[in-house]
């Protein structure tokens, strides 16, 4: 856990959070959560996790379809995996 007189150059410089998702970051789909809780998805990562990520909204296709995912990445496994329990198992599906 950092402490407030912890600095990151990461967090300094604006380049934690990147606008695209690397191929090579652990991508984690968080469309089983509400909608409106991927703002505190994102806080969530932003306060509990160290390396880059990535929030962003991929099209994929699916027969004739065009789908829209929401996607959390990150570089380390690790931090995906601390998502996915931390964060994810915490959520109320909002099918259910």
């Amino acid at each position: 856990m950092m402490t407030q007189l912890d600095i990151d150059p990461r967090d300094w410089f604006e380049t934690r959070r990147v606008s695209w998702m690397p191929g090579h970051f652990a991508r984690v789909s968080i469309d089983n959560v509400d909608i409106f809780m991927h703002g505190e998805a994102e806080e969530w990562i932003q306060q509990n996790t160290l390396g880059r990520y990535a929030v962003v909204t991929c099209a994929i296709r699916q027969g004739n379809k065009l789908l829209s995912k929401v996607y959390a990445g990150f570089e380390d496994p690790a931090e995906a995996t601390y998502f996915t329990l931390g964060f994810l198992s915490k959520q109320k599906k909002f099918w259910s």
